[in-house]
């Protein structure tokens, strides 16, 4: 009877899971959220799988966010149960049809953004459609439009229906080839930011823009790139009071777009974004796409006082004298960007000019010379006030306000060679040089800098580090550095100077091994990622680590989080938040992971997905959030496992299995008796105790290392049993069943591979049956030896076994030996050698 009882229980469990998981994949989450220093109330339904306008949320909501679903009508009187709303946000679905009424009893609308649907202006829409929410001041309908098949065709857009928007004063739209834009836009007097974005344009004339308002203050018109876009030098005259202008990625040339600058000369702009206005697609004799900087090019940009100018990205290989450095207001200046072009910054034509505009740029924050690749030989080199011999080459004092400097990816070859100097009263923060190969010489006569970038080989950024003071250290980042070189070489000393730091990023590393105290040096660390690296496990070392807010653990090979880190993660949430990163792993959905997977879907830190891809016992590919709500059916073999399941699943079920208890009350204190007994027998029950502590597969010439060196460190020395193929196998006796015998009654098994272990007949079955006895938690661990072989050369066949294997590298140098022996008995020992299996 008591069999029935928990079979019914089981059964409405999983019942109430499969219930309660719909009702929250339509359910919009109601939060209140501060916007412009105001609480308003939120109904979030974003993502959420929806083809209509739910109709059952509270009807005093003041935002509604319901992007990314499968929207593709907005029907007539959609949103009348919703008056409060300020804010409605329809983007990134599939909506192409608009009705006359779709807005009605949005009175108080002041926000609406439909980005990224299917919406055709060319379609015949009603006058009326904005007139409900005519008081709105914010409107975004940008990448909706598709692209034409005639670029020669003039597209009339429908102004009688944006005319009555007269409020606006945010307006995103898509642009047509030859745009016409009637009256009606002459209506909305209060527009100050225009964008266009879907961007088709092959004609800018200085008629385009002659019905908007006078006082338009940011332009954006991005990303034109079908076709060259022809422009007429006065395009712009509509726009006298404009104060950002982004031209970024529309193919215009850099000439074209500098002559656009006419009706700005003399006066003040925040932005001028010309990058990648150039393009090799739009090469021409006319306009070629290799440009040198000349003054009649400059002649409008000089003489604007500008903050923040972006000229990256448009071919330009030279700069001539008394142009690019010959600001009329360098004073102005504060970000300036010259990436991904080819010309050296200083020459010995502009030099001076350098020189001169760093003195008067005292404003000037950041420089971006990232991406250059050039080759230039100064023959007579100019020489600074310095009185430094000539053949040392040329010198350059930067300014003293400078913040920032990315010189990543440059590849600059001068002679002589030229030198930046930073003054004694410095601001430098932030330097960027990762993947540098120049003889630019950067010299600092005090290093103040609190963010420092660099990839490649670990020692130069080491020796670079060792310069700066210890107090101003806060962010570090070695991507692609051999950190695993360092890793072996200085072990806990690697980052023993970045006491102050707070950030470190060594993603992309191949780090496979963590020194146990490897963080140690680093108290106030908050932020750490380590993605795109080899690491099975999450190092413990890290809960002592109390300041962490970010851990970046992607793309690595972890099959699990450890209970251990799980707990800490969730300390660090409860004292300030936590953030972490886990997308890419290859996590396993089995019975060891349990815990695990319910801790996905229950933990408050702010995770990178409520759901992860994983494998079941079976190798069928699943995801965490499948496993959590089939529990009852996919782990039912788990043993003990599956009470606690039972326990825990039945604290969040619903009202019908609560009265289901109280029904059953008295036998299900029977059963959770039972359930104590078998938690007890387990937590007695006796280790296995294995025969061999390890087997070891192997083939070809390698007899002599293993009998001479393997075998006496591993027996001898370290205390363990083997069992080794040509040693222990007895004649008579079948080869297979031997093989699976030894490797069943092995705590550890190892692979030696070696350039003839491709040869070996027996490496597929014994592969198999690791495989088996590791997942049937027979087997402790897998490790895999390489020993004069590539890891590349590794046969395919053992991707099926690296997300719970261990790699170990034989080094050839000597030197390295005590290193990997040491690592071979940290993998071989849980606390004690003695009494431990390993299969070879």
């Amino acid at each position: 009877m008591m069999r029935i009882m928990i079979y019914l229980v089981m059964y409405n469990i999983s019942n109430m899971i499969e219930c309660k998981q719909f009702i929250r994949l339509s359910d919009c989450d109601i939060k209140y959220v501060v916007k412009k220093s105001l609480d308003v109330k939120l109904a979030d339904c974003k993502n959420k799988g929806l083809s209509f306008i739910p109709q059952n949320l509270p009807g005093d909501i003041n935002v509604l966010d319901l992007s990314s679903n499968q929207l593709t009508a907005i029907k007539n009187y959609s949103f009348v149960n919703y008056k409060d709303l300020q804010e409605l946000i329809l983007g990134k679905n599939q909506i192409e049809d608009l009705s006359s009424e779709s807005f009605k009893g949005l009175y108080n609308l002041d926000a609406l953004d439909m980005s990224h649907n299917m919406l055709d202006l060319s379609k015949a829409y009603s006058a009326e459609i904005f007139l409900p929410i005519k008081n709105l001041t914010r409107l975004d309908i940008r990448s909706n439009m598709p692209q034409p098949i005639d670029f020669d065709k003039v597209f009339f857009y429908p102004d009688h229906v944006f005319g009555v928007l007269s409020e606006l004063s945010f307006l995103g739209i898509d642009m047509m080839p030859v745009p016409k834009f009637g009256r009606g836009f002459s209506h909305i007097t209060k527009l100050r930011e225009l964008h266009f974005q879907s961007c088709y344009l092959v004609s800018l004339s200085n008629t385009t823009f002659q019905t908007f308002s006078y006082f338009v203050q940011n332009l954006s018109l991005t990303n034109c790139r079908l076709k060259a876009v022809r422009t007429d030098v006065d395009s712009l005259l509509p726009f006298p009071n404009l104060r950002v202008i982004d031209f970024h990625a529309t193919f215009m040339h850099l000439r074209r777009a500098l002559h656009l600058l006419h009706p700005y000369s003399y006066s003040n702009l925040t932005t001028i974004n010309f990058g990648h206005v150039s393009d090799d697609s739009i090469d021409s004799s006319e306009l070629p796409f290799v440009t040198t900087i000349t003054p009649d090019m400059m002649k409008y940009l000089k003489t604007i006082c500008v903050k923040n100018l972006d000229l990256s990205d448009n071919g330009i290989v030279d700069i001539e004298s008394g142009s690019l450095f010959s600001f009329d207001h360098p004073e102005c200046l504060q970000n300036m960007s010259f990436k991904r072009n080819r010309f050296a910054i200083v020459n010995k034509r502009t030099v001076s000019d350098f020189n001169s505009f760093c003195r008067k740029a005292v404003l000037l924050k950041s420089i971006d010379y990232s991406y250059n690749s050039v080759s230039y030989k100064i023959v007579n080199p100019v020489i600074s006030n310095l009185e430094i011999d000539k053949s040392h080459g040329s010198y350059a004092i930067l300014p003293k306000s400078l913040e920032k400097l990315d010189m990543s990816y440059t590849i600059l070859s001068t002679y002589p060679p030229i030198f930046f100097i930073f003054p004694e009263n410095n601001n430098l923060k932030y330097l960027d040089k990762s993947y540098q190969r120049t003889n630019m010489v950067l010299l600092f006569l005090k290093i103040r800098i609190e963010t420092f970038i660099s990839t490649g080989l670990y020692e130069t950024a080491w020796s670079e580090i060792k310069r700066f003071p210890g107090k101003n250290l806060k962010t570090v980042v070695l991507n692609e550095a051999y950190l695993n070189e360092g890793i072996e070489k200085q072990g806990n000393r690697l980052f023993e100077v970045l006491s102050s730091v707070e950030s470190l990023d060594i993603s992309r590393n191949d780090i496979w091994y963590f020194p146990n105290e490897l963080l140690k040096p680093m108290p106030n660390l908050s932020s750490l990622y380590l993605g795109e690296n080899l690491l099975q496990a999450i190092p413990v070392q890290l809960i002592d680590h109390t300041k962490i807010k970010v851990l970046d653990f992607r793309n690595n090979i972890l099959t699990s989080v450890s209970s251990t880190i799980r707990n800490w993660a969730d300390q660090m949430q409860e004292r300030h938040g936590m953030t972490l990163y886990l997308e890419g792993n290859a996590f396993m959905c089995n019975c060891d992971n349990l815990d695990f997977i319910k801790w996905i879907k229950n933990t408050k830190i702010d995770l990178d997905s409520q759901t992860y891809k994983c494998q079941l016992p079976n190798g069928t590919v699943t995801d965490t959030l499948t496993a959590y709500n089939s529990l009852s059916h996919l782990f039912a073999d788990c043993k003990s496992t599956m009470w606690l399941t039972f326990a825990s699943t039945l604290l969040s079920t619903c009202v019908t299995i609560s009265l289901l208890l109280v029904l059953y009350s008295k036998r299900w204190k029977i059963a959770f008796s039972i359930y104590g007994v078998i938690q007890r027998t387990i937590e007695k029950k006796v280790r296995k105790r294995y025969k061999y502590d390890v087997y070891m597969s192997y083939e070809g010439e390698v007899v002599v290392w293993i009998k001479n060196v393997l075998v006496p460190k591993l027996e001898a020395e370290w205390g363990l049993t083997m069992c080794i193929k040509d040693r222990d196998f007895l004649i008579g006796d079948s080869l297979l069943d031997t093989e699976a015998d030894c490797i069943q009654n092995s705590m550890f098994i190892i692979f030696l591979i070696t350039h003839d272990f491709k040869s070996s007949h027996d490496f597929l079955f014994e592969l198999d049956r690791a495989k088996y006895e590791r997942v049937t938690k027979n087997l402790e661990k897998i490790i895999v030896i390489t020993k004069d072989i590539r890891i590349t050369d590794i046969p395919y066949e053992f991707s099926y076994i690296w997300n719970y294997a261990y790699l170990v590298q034989w080094p050839k140098d000597p030197e390295d030996l005590d290193d990997t022996w040491r690592k071979l008995r940290i993998l071989l020992n849980n606390g004690s050698v003695a009494n431990k299996q390993v299969t070879l």
